[in-house]
């Protein structure tokens, strides 16, 4: 299963815009140029991806008390923030107790973005649906999708935040749910 990268749909002033830098596609968030070709409401981009548990630990000071930090199995709370583009204080009013950190490889961006009605929602996948119908709107969060025949999890993400993963400065993406499978 791999993850289909969907750009929310946002205020005039806060676009997803492909634009070529040095020859190569370069991605802005927030720029608005003659000619842009907006991203928002499309699913630009596809990739693999695993799935850790963060986990809040205590962490002592220097003024011999504590504060609490997070890590996964794999990365400690200082890395974690630089994949994930979060600052400390972003970081912990999102999470709270608990979350996911959901490491993305394998990016594969689409040379022309693909509209949420390519997918295909299966009964067996979502079961609040009856026979595959095409998607009409996208999820809060994630969900199950078919594309060409192809499993998939479905996931919507701001565009200044899909604006730093397509760029390669964003490897994770912080979550406080993930589907059951996904783990």
């Amino acid at each position: 299963m791999k993850l289909l990268l969907y750009c929310t749909k946002a205020n005039k002033y806060d676009r997803l815009v492909r634009d070529e830098h040095y020859g190569k596609p370069f991605y802005l968030c927030g720029a608005i140029t003659e000619n842009f070709e907006s991203l928002n409401g499309k699913i630009v981009a596809e990739c693999d991806f695993e799935v850790e548990e963060i986990s809040r630990i205590k962490s002592w000071n220097s003024t011999e008390d504590y504060d609490w930090e997070y890590e996964t199995p794999t990365l400690y709370y200082y890395d974690l923030l630089r994949e994930s583009c979060l600052t400390c204080d972003e970081f912990e009013e999102y999470i709270e107790f608990s979350g996911y950190a959901i490491h993305i490889k394998n990016l594969n961006i689409f040379d022309e973005p693909r509209e949420l009605y390519d997918c295909l929602i299966h009964p067996k996948i979502e079961h609040r649906y009856y026979g595959c119908e095409h998607l009409s709107k996208a999820p809060q969060n994630m969900m199950y999708v078919e594309l060409d025949d192809i499993k998939y999890v479905l996931i919507s993400i701001k565009p200044e935040w899909l604006c730093k993963i397509l760029n390669g400065e964003k490897t994770i993406e912080v979550r406080r749910k993930v589907l059951k499978e996904m783990k």
